[in-house]
This record gives structure tokens, sequence and C-alpha cells, in this order.
């Protein structure tokens, strides 16, 4: 028997959306989950609990999910074109739905697949939506409960993973990386995927964020890691490993490129090469110093001994008549 249990409200909305066959033909969670071959149609329903203490009128309708930009998935906004399951599911009965206090109330749905689809995972949700009145000139506000629809159409399944270029920047004193996953097959699967590193003293991995996320076909995910602890001196290898599993399937490891990075203390370096070279310079300047020093020094002993050799022979030097004519007129 389907469960009559109210589910719990999410995040703190005053109602609950469950599958009319909980437990029987749904997903884990109050989701939908279907089989069908292209050209079939099935009906199903949901059952809105509305668990506050006034009448409240809900909008339902189908929508396509899309990978969200920070990671999982979204709901698209109504009013958008839908493509896939969004466009297949179709209510029964007026999308208004009233429902009163501590009550609850059944929407039928069915979900038809158009001849000629594709085999493959295909996603879309159900999405239930209050809208709360304005109040004191304020704006509406809009809680929906969006449960997933996940429907496979038999054939063969492709899985396929292809990542983009590994790319990496420099991110608080270590290095950030960042790689984008795109599923190119026809199957829904999630992902985990890590940064192997190879240099140093030994080989290690560090995860990449988000993890276990769903990817649908045609869609993407982008991954990032942050490796710290880098020397100041060494060359390290990274390369990002991503596996893609299909629930309760199988599962695929794709690698991406390898990018080498090399370290050097350029600022060491720099201040000893420009110490080296100050250094070089003050003995270039020194011993030319030194050299002019000492040819005066030469000079002076020259002038000296000439000067010496000019007084024993008794001839004082041209630039001193003064002190040579003294000597003349001094005493015999």
């Amino acid at each position: 028997m389907p469960s009559s249990t109210p589910p719990e409200s999410a995040a703190g909305a005053p109602f609950g959306v469950q599958a009319g066959l909980h437990g029987l033909t749904t997903l884990t969670g109050g989701h939908f989950g279907y089989a069908l071959k292209a050209g079939a149609r099935i009906e199903d329903s949901a059952v809105i609990h509305n668990t506050s203490d006034e009448a409240r009128t809900f909008h339902v309708y189908g929508a396509d999910v899309t990978n969200a930009a920070g990671g999982g998935l979204a709901p698209a906004q109504e009013g958008q074109k839908m493509a896939a399951v969004g466009a297949w599911l179709k209510l029964g009965s007026e999308a208004t739905v009233t429902v009163q206090p501590k009550s609850s109330a059944t929407v039928l749905f069915s979900l038809a697949v158009p001849v000629g689809t594709p085999p493959g995972s295909y996603l879309g949700s159900l999405v239930t939506a209050l809208r709360t009145p304005a109040v004191s000139g304020g704006v509406n506000t809009e809680t929906r409960i969006a449960r997933l629809v996940e429907l496979t159409v038999p054939g063969t399944a492709d899985l396929q993973v292809t990542l983009t270029e590994l790319e990496h920047r420099p991110a608080d004193g270590g290095e950030a990386f960042t790689v984008t996953v795109r599923n190119t097959g026809n199957v829904l699967y999630t992902f985990a995927g890590t940064l192997n590193v190879i240099g140093g003293s030994s080989a290690r991995t560090v995860p990449l964020t988000p993890t276990g996320i769903y990817v649908i076909p045609g869609g993407s995910a982008t991954l990032t890691g942050r490796l710290a602890d880098l020397p100041a001196l060494g060359r390290r290898a990274v390369t990002a490993s991503v596996t893609a599993t299909v629930p309760g399937g199988v599962a695929k490891t794709v690698d991406s490129n390898t990018v080498r990075l090399s370290y050097f203390p350029w600022l060491i370096a720099t201040l000893t090469a420009g110490g080296l070279l100050a250094l070089g310079l003050l003995l270039v300047i020194t011993r030319k110093r030194r050299r002019a020093w000492l040819r005066r020094r030469a000079e002076e002993r020259t002038a000296l001994r000439a000067l010496r050799r000019e007084l024993r022979a008794g001839n004082p030097p041209a630039d001193a008549p003064d002190e040579a004519q003294a000597g003349g007129t001094g005493h015999p």
C-alpha cells in the first residue's frame, strides 16, 4: 500500500509532497523513477500535504532539470521552454490546487515518451510551488518543492565522460586546479575526482569537489581542488582523474592532461646574484683604487730618489731658488 505518512517539509516549508506510490514505483526520497520505451505512456500521482493551520493554494507543473552552476541539479523555471521530461509530463487536472488545513490532495499526471526518443537517461521534475502574498509593501515569496522524475528509455547505454583541459593558478600560498566534466553519453551518472600528484618523496592524491552529484546527458559540472605544501625547489606533475558511475550500473574512469610545475626560489636567487654582483663591483672598484694608489706611491718614491740625488750633488731643486740663494750667502 502507498505510504500515507506526510513527508517532512522541505526547508521548513508549511507543506510536503510525496509520490502517490511511494515505496512501490519511485526512487528513494519520494522521487519518481520509470523505465519506458519510446512511444510508451504511464500515469502516476503526487500527494500534497498542507501541514499549516490555513488553506493553501499550490501551483503544480512539470519542468526539465539542468546542472546548476555551483554543482547539483535545478529545475527549470516555469515559463521556460521545456525540451524533455518537462514537456512530456502532463497534469491530469488543473495546475492550481487548494488544500485545506491539515489535509492532503492528490494530483494526477501522465508521462508520455515521444516516438523516436533515443535510449538513455532523462531527468525532469514535478514542481509544487506555494506563493506567499506580499505583506506591508514587501515582495511575493515562493517556496518550491521539486520531486525528481528519472526516466530511462531502454536501449544501448553509452557512458561517455570527457574532461576539459586541467587549468591552474596560484591561490593562498598553493596552487588551485579546475577541470570540467561533460556528459557526452546518454546515461545519467554521478562522479568523483582526484588530483594525482607525482614528484617529491612520494606520490599523493588530493580530492576534487564537489563529488557525488548527478550529471545529466548533455550536462557538465566543474570540479576544483587545491594543492598545498608546495616545495621551494622541485618539480611536480599533476593529473586529474574522474570516475563516473551509473547508479546501479557500470563505472568509467578518465584522466586529464598532465600539468607540470617547476618551483625555484627566484627571490633568494635574485638576492644572491645581486649580492654577488655588488661584491664583484666592489672588488673591481677596490682593485682600481689600489692600483691608482700604488702608481701614486711609485711616482712619489721616484721623485724622492731624484731629490736625494740632487741634494747629494749639491744642486738644489730648480723649484726652490730662495733656498739655494740663502745657502750661498751663509757662513763660509
